[in-house]
C-alpha cells in the first residue's frame, strides 16, 4: 500500500460523526490509526458537541497529520453530520466508523481490495461482534448472503447490518444525494437500497468491527420513529419490485415477521407477500442455488418470529410460524438443484 502523502488524495476516507462522545471517541480513532491500511485520512464531523469533545479531538489532531476535524456550530443529527462530512471527503471510498466503536485491524485493506477488484460492487460490508461497556461479547452480527440474495432480502430487512462497519464509493453516494435528511434513524439502511440500483452489495465473512451496545445511542433513542422509517423504506423497496402498490396491512403484517412485534394473526398476509416476492425473485435470478438459499433465509426467519411468539406466551400463533418455517424450508422439485 502507497503512503498517504499530506495534499494528495487518500484512497480512504474514513467517517465519523461525533456528538458529546468524550468517553469514546479518542479509543475509536486510535483503532482507525493502528489499521495495517495507511493511504487514508480520518475526517471526525463534531456535530455540535457540548462536552469535552472537541478538545479530545484537538489532541487527537495534533499527534497525526491524517485526522481532519470538521465542526457544526449546531447538533444537526447523524445524516446532516454525515453529509457534511461526505461533502468534506477526498478518498475514493469512504469506511464508516460510529465513535463509540473500535475499527478491527485488517478491515481497511480488506474492503479496498474487494472495491479495487470489483467496479460493480458499490458498498461492501463485513461481520462485527457485540460488546457491552464492560467489554463482555454480547453477540455477533455475520450475513453469509451471496450478493443477489443480500439484494432480494434488503427488501425486507436491513440485512448489510448497521452503518459503522461499510465501505463505500464515494461518488456513488454522492451520485445519490448522500444521506437522507429525515431519517434521524435507519438512515444507513435506507441508503443501501438506494445504492442497489447502482450495483452489487458485498459482505464479508470477517469481524470487521467491535460494536459497542448502550442505552446512549441513536438507535435507542429514535426508537419511537423507527417503525414509520421501516414502513417507508419497505414500501420504496417494494412497490418497484413488485410493480404494485403495497398497502399498510402488508407492510405490517412483513414488520411482523421480519422485526417482530408481538401481532398475531398477520402471518398469513406476510406469506401471501413473501411467494409474490419470490416468485418476482425466480423468475428474475435463475441460479437454482441462489433461489434455494434465499428460500433458506425466509423460512429461517419464520423460525425466529415464531420463537418470539413463543417466548411471548402466543403458542398458537408460535406453531403456525413453525409450520410455515417447514413449508418454506422444503424445497419443492422445481427449485432443486440440477
Amino acid at each position: 500500500m502507497r503512503e498517504h502523502i499530506a495534499g494528495l488524495s487518500p484512497k480512504v476516507t474514513v467517517l465519523i460523526p461525533v456528538y458529546n462522545r468524550e468517553r469514546f471517541i479518542d479509543e475509536a480513532i486510535r483503532s482507525v490509526i493502528d489499521q495495517d491500511f495507511q493511504d487514508f485520512e480520518l475526517l471526525v464531523v463534531d456535530d455540535g458537541s457540548t462536552d469535552g469533545t472537541p478538545d479530545v479531538l484537538a489532541s487527537s489532531k495534533s499527534r497525526d497529520a491524517r485526522i481532519v476535524v470538521v465542526t457544526s456550530p449546531v447538533n444537526q443529527g447523524i445524516p446532516a453530520a454525515l453529509n457534511l462530512g461526505l461533502a468534506h471527503a477526498r478518498g475514493t471510498y469512504v469506511a464508516r466508523l460510529d465513535s463509540d466503536d473500535l475499527m478491527v485491524p485488517r478491515r481497511l485493506a480488506e474492503q479496498a481490495a474487494v472495491l479495487d477488484a470489483h467496479p460493480e460492487v458499490v458498498l461492501v460490508s463485513c461481520a462485527y461482534d457485540i460488546v457491552d461497556l464492560a467489554g463482555k461479547h454480547a453477540g455477533r452480527w455475520k450475513r453469509d448472503e451471496p450478493p443477489a440474495v443480500t439484494a432480494f432480502l434488503l427488501r425486507f430487512f436491513n440485512v448489510v447490518g448497521g452503518g459503522g462497519q461499510v465501505m463505500f464509493r464515494t461518488a456513488d453516494v454522492m451520485a445519490e444525494g448522500g444521506y437522507a435528511l429525515d431519517y434521524q434513524t435507519s438512515e444507513d439502511y435506507e441508503l443501501w437500497v438506494r445504492l442497489l440500483r447502482r450495483g452489487r452489495i458485498e459482505t464479508l465473512p470477517f469481524v470487521g468491527m467491535i460494536k459497542r451496545t448502550h442505552a446512549e445511542q441513536s438507535n435507542v433513542r429514535w426508537r419511537h420513529i423507527k417503525r414509520e422509517k421501516w414502513t417507508s423504506i419497505m414500501r420504496a423497496a417494494l412497490q418497484p419490485y413488485l410493480r404494485r402498490s403495497v398497502n399498510e396491512e402488508e407492510i405490517a403484517a412483513l414488520i411482523t415477521m421480519w422485526r417482530y412485534d408481538g401481532r398475531a394473526g398477520m402471518g398469513s398476509i406476510a406469506d401471501r407477500v413473501m411467494r409474490e416476492a419470490f416468485a418476482r425473485f425466480r423468475s428474475e435470478v435463475a441460479d437454482r442455488k441462489l433461489q434455494a438459499c434465499a428460500r433458506r433465509k425466509i423460512a429461517r426467519q419464520w423460525y425466529i418470529a415464531g420463537r418470539y411468539f413463543l417466548s411471548d406466551g402466543q403458542p398458537i400463533e408460535a406453531m403456525r410460524y413453525f409450520a410455515r418455517a417447514a413449508r418454506w424450508l422444503l424445497t419443492p422439485r422445481s427449485d432443486a438443484t440440477a
